[in-house]
């Protein structure tokens, strides 16, 4: 009688191949599996190349310490400068405090006319134009014709004589009542005088620079009265000077 099969040896060496085989082919396939899905550890993140976007915008990422949702403003150093229009240069305002140079104001009419009611001859003034850097000057052309225009003066023609009684005293009427003007007011640029006396008529027409020129000397830095006593009036009004002022800027009409 023969034995059944599952009491044979090499039945169960078959069964114990056939299931190794199984349990082989299953680990295989589940290494298979695992092999195929993309691997998310850090090391493999860090070896993906930026995109070109992110390459090309460094600035898009944020700095350390600030979040992508909550970025800081560029400071005002990394910030491109804005193009503006460039200020245009404008004066200073009257009130702005700051005064403006002399010679770029209009002459003060007011000061100019209580200045010229002190000057030497002045009683004898006939008109005082002031522009705006230019003072004009005439004088009476005589007694009779001051006292026509001033009836009820008090000042009679002795008073007239001891101020122009002179050609000298002429003289020294235009040219140092010019030069005191000039110093007095700094934007005065020129200055015309006219004054007769006996039938002529004596006059002059002088700017800023041919007096400085004369005196060989700057009015704007004469700053006080000793300046003034040493420089201009000690020196210059006398005689000899008038003279030499007289010949080159004084004209007899």
């Amino acid at each position: 009688m023969n034995k059944p099969v599952y009491t044979r040896w090499w039945f169960w060496t078959l069964i114990a191949i056939i299931a190794l085989g199984i349990v082989n082919w299953f680990d295989t396939g589940r290494q298979t599996t695992r092999t195929s899905q993309p691997s998310a550890t850090p090391a493999a993140a860090s070896t993906q190349e930026p995109s070109p976007e992110a390459a090309a915008n460094p600035s898009a990422s944020p700095a350390p310490g600030v979040s992508a949702g909550n970025s800081a403003p560029p400071s005002p150093s990394s910030a491109a400068p804005a193009t503006s229009t460039p200020w245009a240069t404008v004066p200073p305002s009257p009130e702005s405090g700051q005064a403006a140079p002399a010679d770029q104001v209009p002459l003060p009419k007011q000061e100019v006319l209580a200045y010229t009611r002190q000057m030497n001859g002045s009683p004898f003034v006939r008109e005082v134009s002031v522009g705006t850097d230019n003072i004009e000057i005439r004088f009476f052309g005589s007694f009779a014709e001051y006292k026509q225009a001033n009836p009820g003066t008090k000042l009679t023609a002795a008073d007239y004589s001891d101020k122009l009684g002179s050609v000298n005293a002429v003289h020294a009427i235009l040219m140092e009542e010019s030069t005191r003007l000039f110093r007095e007011f700094p934007g005065m640029a020129s200055i015309d005088i006219t004054l007769p006396y006996k039938g002529k008529t004596y006059s002059v027409s002088l700017t800023k620079g041919s007096v400085e020129k004369f005196y060989n000397t700057d009015l704007d830095s004469i700053k006080s009265d000793q300046q003034w006593r040493e420089q201009i009036s000690g020196p210059f009004f006398t005689r000899d000077y008038q003279d030499q002022f007289a010949k080159r800027f004084v004209k007899v009409t």
